[in-house]
C-alpha cells in the first residue's frame, strides 16, 4: 500500500524540525531541547589531537558514545578482537597496556590502513570484517585527530573494497522508484535525503559525483557540473536532469541554503557542498549515501516492493538480486533507452566514453528485448507469410 505522504506524522515532524534548525541554527535548537529535557547530554569527545593508539583503544571500548557501545554483544566480540589485531599489528598490547607510544594519527593514513588490509593469506571476508571495525574505530576516536573530509577519503578509499565478483545492480521499477522517495521523505534530513534521491534516479550519477556545490548547479539550464570519473584532473561535466529533479533541488536550495546569502559572500555560498551534514562545509560520504540507500531498499524489501531474490530457471533455484545505488543509475538509463532515447544521447548524459559501456543497459531487462521484437513489422505476420519471405520457420 502506497505511504501517505503530507499526513504522516513523522513526515510533519521532520519538516518542522528541519524548518527550525535553518530559522535558528543547529546549537540554538538543541541549547532549547537540552533545557526542557529531550537531550539529557552533550556528547563528550573521545580524544584529543595528541592521542596514543592505546588511548585510543581505551577510549573505543569504554567511552559511552563509541559505536563499539551501541553494537550486539557478538559484534562487540568481533570488533575486539579485531582492535586487538589492529593494535598488535602496530606493536601494542592492549590487554596489558604495553605501548610503543605511536600516535593514533600516525597508523590513520591511507597507505597504513591499505597495507594492513592487504596483508598476505587473508581471505576476501576476513578483510570486509577488519574494514567494518576500522570504520566504527576511525568513526569513533578520529574526529578530534583528523578533518572530516580525511575521514571520507578513508573510509571511500583505503577501507573500501571491492567485490571480487559482483553480480551487477539490478535496475528499479518506476513503481519502485516512486516507493523509494515516499520513503526517504521519512527519514532525518528527509529533505535533503529526497532530494539525493531525485538527483541519483534523475541525472544517472555515480554517488562519488553528488559531491558538488551549490555553484555547480545551473537550475535554469537544468544541468549540474561534477568531477567525472577519469578524466583529467578530474575535470568537471555537465549532468543533465530531469524536470523532477529540477524542482526538487529548487526547494531544496531555497529551504535549506538561502538564508546563508545574508550571511556569506557570493563565492563563499557558492562553494558550499549541496549534500552535506554540516551545513555545507564538507560533502557527504560516500559510505553515508550508500548507507542511505540502502536502508531505504531494505525497507522496501521489508514491505514486499521491492523482491531482492528472483526464480533462475538455470540453476533451478532462487538466486538473490543486487540493489544498490548504482540501480538508481542503471533506471534512469534504460528508461531514457525504453522512451526512445537514441542511445548516442544516452552516452554523453551517463559520461560513458565507449558505447559499449552503455550497450549493457540493454542487456538489464530481459524483458525489454521482447518488448523490443513485438515492436518489429514481422511480429505482425503469420508463419506461413513468413514462409513466402523467404525465412525458415
Amino acid at each position: 500500500m502506497a505511504l501517505e505522504k503530507e499526513d504522516h506524522p513523522q513526515f510533519t515532524i521532520h519538516n518542522e524540525l528541519q524548518t527550525l534548525l535553518n530559522k535558528y541554527g543547529q546549537v540554538q535548537v538543541e541549547k532549547e531541547l537540552t533545557s526542557i529535557g529531550v537531550i539529557l547530554t552533550e556528547q563528550k569527545k573521545l580524544n584529543s589531537h595528541d592521542i596514543t593508539l592505546l588511548e585510543a583503544a581505551q577510549n573505543y571500548l569504554n567511552e559511552e558514545f563509541s559505536i563499539y557501545q551501541s553494537v550486539s554483544p557478538s559484534t562487540q566480540k568481533s570488533y575486539k578482537s579485531e582492535l586487538r589485531s589492529f593494535c598488535k599489528y602496530f606493536g601494542v598490547n592492549i590487554d596489558k597496556n604495553l605501548s610503543t607510544d605511536i600516535q593514533l594519527k600516525e597508523v590513520l593514513t591511507p597507505e597504513k590502513l591499505a597495507a594492513y588490509l592487504q596483508q598476505p593469506g587473508k581471505a576476501e571476508a576476513t578483510r570486509r570484517k577488519k574494514a567494518a571495525f576500522l570504520r566504527s574505530f576511525i568513526d569513533s576516536v578520529a574526529r578530534n585527530v583528523l578533518s572530516q573530509k580525511k575521514i571520507n577519503q578513508l573510509n571511500d578509499g583505503a577501507l573500501e573494497l571491492q567485490d571480487p565478483d559482483p553480480q551487477p545492480p539490478r535496475a528499479f521499477t518506476a513503481e519502485q522508484i516512486d516507493y523509494l522517495l515516499n520513503l526517504s521523505r521519512l527519514t532525518r534530513c528527509a529533505l535533503r535525503n529526497y532530494t539525493m534521491l531525485w538527483v541519483l534516479v534523475g541525472t544517472g550519477m555515480r554517488v562519488d559525483e553528488l559531491h558538488f556545490e551549490i555553484g555547480d548547479v545551473n537550475l535554469k539550464q537544468g544541468w549540474i557540473k561534477v568531477k567525472a570519473k577519469g578524466r583529467k584532473k578530474r575535470a568537471k561535466v555537465k549532468r543533465y536532469m530531469t524536470k523532477g529533479a529540477i524542482k526538487a533541488m529548487k526547494y531544496y536550495l531555497d529551504f535549506t541554503y538561502s538564508h546563508l546569502k545574508n550571511v556569506l559572500s557570493e563565492t563563499e555560498h557558492n562553494r558550499l557542498y549541496v549534500f552535506s551534514d554540516d551545513n555545507g562545509n564538507t560533502p557527504l560520504s560516500n559510505r553515508a549515501i550508500q548507507k542511505m540507500v540502502r536502508g531505504l531498499i531494505d525497507r522496501a524489501i521489508e514491505d514486499g516492493v521491492i523482491q531482492d531474490k528472483v526464480w533462475d530457471s538455470d540453476r533451478g533455484e532462487e538466486v538473490k538480486v543486487n540493489y544498490s545505488t548504482h540501480s538508481a543509475r542503471h533506471s534512469f538509463a534504460i528508461y531514457a533507452l525504453e522512451s526512445g532515447m537514441d542511445i548516442y544521447i544516452v552516452q554523453k548524459l551517463l559520461g560513458h566514453k565507449s558505447i559499449a559501456s552503455t550497450e549493457v543497459y540493454l542487456n538489464l531487462f530481459d524483458e525489454q528485448y521482447q518488448k523490443a521484437i513485438d515492436k518489429h513489422p514481422f511480429a505482425k505476420l503469420e508463419t506461413d507469410q513468413l514462409k513466402h519471405l523467404g525465412g525458415d520457420v
